[in-house]
């Protein structure tokens, strides 16, 4: 049984986070943060690298070695966690739900783009590897923009890029900084769990 998608025919885009809501790599990063900062003697928790969704790598290097006292630079300990995690880049899969979306949205013309705050080098491995491609070429990664998730600027380029204002396009984001970052630009958003998301229960720019 098909899902029913209707009610995005009220947005005229679509403003889709990457990990953890388009594709299952939220589950990579926090593996490849984990292997890495145990090498340095760190033990990583699912919910703090889960809580920092969104969150640059480097900004995350920094948090690390600033709160574990690291001898090791923040830009080493964050080309060590790339480039554990793009050796992931081959498993990663798109969800079956945001897929049959895509199809949708495809079908009615509603314009969509990846924004994200995963490196475009990245994005590029990732799209290449699916089929993203074939669905999304507009992508606002971290190098994009200076203030990132909860700052709403990653979703605000995203909308300008495509035409559209905020009032008629969607955000879907799984992690709390993005859902933050969507309410702090007055985006609709609907929450992903998962892979999964209820069209019945979009936030809605007014009632934040």
């Amino acid at each position: 049984m098909m899902n029913d998608f209707s009610k995005i025919l009220d947005y005229k885009g679509i403003i889709f986070d990457l990990d953890g809501t388009l594709i299952d790599s939220m589950k990579y990063h926090i593996k490849a943060w984990q292997e890495v900062a145990a090498r340095y003697g760190v033990n990583l928790s699912y919910e703090y690298l889960h809580s920092h969704g969104g969150v640059p790598s480097i900004k995350i290097a920094q948090e690390i070695v600033h709160n574990y006292h690291l001898e090791e630079t923040a830009y080493c300990l964050a080309g060590q966690k790339t480039e554990k995690y793009v050796s992931y880049i081959p498993m990663i899969e798109i969800y079956p739900m945001a897929r049959e979306l895509m199809d949708f949205a495809k079908l009615h013309g509603i314009r969509m783009i990846i924004a994200t705050g995963t490196l475009k080098s990245n994005v590029e491995k990732i799209m290449a590897r699916t089929d993203l491609g074939c669905y999304i070429r507009d992508v606002v990664s971290s190098e994009d923009v200076m203030n990132h998730k909860p700052a709403p600027d990653t979703f605000c380029v995203a909308a300008e890029r495509i035409g559209v204002s905020c009032c008629d396009s969607i955000v879907f984001e799984d992690a709390p900084l993005g859902i933050q970052a969507a309410k702090n630009g007055n985006f609709d958003c609907c929450v992903v769990k998962d892979g999964t998301f209820d069209l019945n229960k979009i936030i809605h720019a007014t009632t934040y």
